[in-house]
């Protein structure tokens, strides 16, 4: 009799799954309660620790590991996909609720988790309240792949338990910061492809006769015991060197920007290990991998501090064991470790309480203003004329994402869904439309680029629609350090592009020469600062700064293909037109 499908089964469940599954998890553990406009699994009395808060979540679930000592809140998405910025957005204000310690978010550095907490944190940054993002990219296989493929496995599972007791100890948000993003580069892992032994143990066997489990169990932990050990070797050898005493590698060679090819171990260095059962062994098997890993580490000098093996997180569609290696280098890192925690992801399930259980475990929010319907009127103020100029030329904008629709959907179609003219173009007249109804103001370009950022959002949806908005979120953080007398310069409008092309490339994993619509953003930004230190004319500088950018995202086209990026090739469209819009309504000296 074969089982079903748990992935399968799960996606069909839709959102209120995700929902029944956390208050289930509230009525067993007493300490947690779950927020009432979403699925956001939050300490039940966070308001009375005046502490840093620390926040993860994401398409995996990381609910488990709420608790004293370790999370504050976890955001969940719906059917393993990325919770939306707006939720991510909502929660981090509830923190800061009265609170001035701050929020600390760490997600793993997969692209829908880090473009959705991403935008959500630049919001919050614009909001005033304080928040820093921690993104974790641990896995060995990051290396050679482009930034927006990279992605984070188990070992967020320390860095969160490290946070966590930071915070208990009330370290402040800068230090705890700090502290995990140089271990975030102290730490590597790999997957343990388990898929041998699954496709040979007779896993569509009945095992309801006693007989037939009883053979069963033990063909498959024959099978495992002649797996383990290759299995473990290939993983740990993929993962770290440990150089022999007359090898000539050179230990500050290793790494680049933090993201590790291999950890390099010297003899002696101190060592944690993670084993992500991910759902996969049953117990016996999982002391069974443990003691393969410390036997081949037994051979070096380098010491096992500690060994944590369990079920942390699990990807219901692959069939793969985490195995995560951390370097310690500060004596605190083990002491953080082994410091009280009550999440139950971490150790056995604390109930936390005396008598029986709670079924009513739906905790109310505090915030009397749940969103705000229009951004706030701060930061430079321009003048009409210029308040004009920038409608102008977003209208000009506007209209030539309108009229290059059909050219924008046959480039994206060869290879992606061939919708991306349309879903600009829908966008361009939602905007056209708030123009012409006077509901977008232009006078302050703080309050207009967060207008766009939030129409962008809803109106494009998916990830094309979270990167606009990141975009327009990032430009207008530089009109707001200045006030609203401060007169308006070419280099402020060039820094706001320069911060919008910085937060695309920090939240969307992406570098110059991806071929991405990053490309001629950083083109323009490069050439245009690179005339105007020239002392070159702004007009002139912006113009040979458009054209670059126009060159640029036709260089985007990979080999075997017809067409450059489309979301490149719009980028080189709105770009032009918005320069042409300026120069008809606007000249600098």
């Amino acid at each position: 009799m074969q089982a079903p499908q748990t992935g399968k089964l799960l996606n069909n469940q839709g959102r209120n799954l995700s929902k029944n599954s956390l208050l289930g998890l509230t009525s067993l553990n007493q300490e947690v309660a779950l927020f009432d406009y979403d699925n956001v699994l939050i300490q039940r009395n966070y308001i009375e620790n005046e502490q840093v808060r620390i926040v993860s979540g994401g398409a995996y679930f990381l609910a488990e590991f709420v608790g004293k000592g370790m999370l504050t809140a976890s955001i969940e998405g719906d059917n393993y996909l990325a919770p939306s910025s707006k939720i991510v957005l909502r929660t981090l204000r509830e923190l800061s609720y009265n609170h001035i310690k701050g929020n600390l978010v760490i997600v793993r550095a997969n692209s829908g988790d880090l473009l959705n907490f991403g935008l959500a944190v630049e919001r919050a940054v614009n909001d005033n309240l304080r928040v820093k993002l921690l993104p974790i990219s641990d896995d060995v296989d990051n290396v050679g792949v482009p930034k927006t493929c990279k992605r984070g496995l188990s070992g967020i599972i320390l860095i969160l338990k490290m946070a966590g007791a930071m915070s208990e100890r009330q370290h402040s948000l800068t230090d705890i910061f700090k502290f995990c993003k140089k271990y975030s580069n102290n730490v590597v892992s790999t997957d343990i492809d388990y898929s041998l032994l699954s496709d040979n143990d007779g896993g569509n066997e009945c095992t309801c006769n006693s007989k037939s489990a009883v053979h069963y169990g033990v063909k498959r932990m024959r099978s495992s015991l002649n797996l383990a050990q290759g299995l473990c070797v290939e993983a740990l050898n993929h993962i770290v060197t440990i150089p022999q005493e007359d090898s000539n590698i050179e230990f500050d060679d290793y790494g680049e920007d933090g993201q590790h090819s291999k950890l390099l171990l010297k003899p002696e260095d101190n060592i944690v290990i993670l084993l992500n059962n991910n759902g996969i062994l049953n117990r016996n098997e999982e002391w069974l991998f443990a003691k393969e890993i410390l036997d081949f580490l037994a051979g070096s000098s380098v010491q096992v501090h500690r060994f944590y093996v369990g079920n942390f997180m699990r990807c219901l569609e692959r069939n793969n064991l985490n195995l995560t290696v951390m370097k310690v280098e500060d004596k605190e890192v083990l002491s953080y470790l082994d410091d009280p925690c009550s999440a139950p992801g971490w150790h056995k399930m604390n109930q936390g309480l005396i008598g029986p259980l709670s079924t009513d475990n739906v905790l109310n929010s505090k915030l009397k203003r749940k969103e705000r319907l229009s951004p706030p009127i701060r930061g430079i103020k321009l003048d009409d004329n210029l308040a004009n100029v920038l409608l102008f030329s977003t209208q000009f904008a506007c209209d030539a994402l309108i009229s290059c629709e059909k050219q924008l959907n046959i480039i994206d179609a060869e290879k992606g869904d061939g919708d991306t003219g349309t879903r600009l173009k829908n966008a361009a007249e939602i905007l056209l439309k708030r123009m012409k109804q006077d509901k977008l103001i232009t006078s302050y370009p703080f309050t207009f680029f967060e207008s766009l950022s939030k129409i962008l959002e809803s109106s494009l949806g998916g990830t094309i629609g979270c990167i606009y908005s990141i975009l327009f979120e990032a430009a207008a953080k530089v009109f707001n350090e200045y006030s609203e007398s401060t007169e308006i310069t070419p280099s402020i409008w060039l820094n706001s592009f320069e911060c919008a092309g910085e937060a695309l490339k920090r939240y969307g994993n992406v570098e110059d020469g991806d071929g991405t619509m990053y490309d001629p953003i950083y083109a323009f930004t490069q050439t245009s600062r690179h005339e105007f230190e020239q002392g070159n004319n702004c007009m002139d500088s912006f113009g040979k700064g458009v054209k670059v950018a126009e060159e640029t995202a036709q260089l985007t086209k990979k080999p075997k293909y017809r067409y450059p990026d489309s979301g490149a090739h719009a980028v080189g469209i709105w770009m032009r037109a918005v320069f042409e819009g300026v120069k008809l309504r606007c000249s600098f000296d």
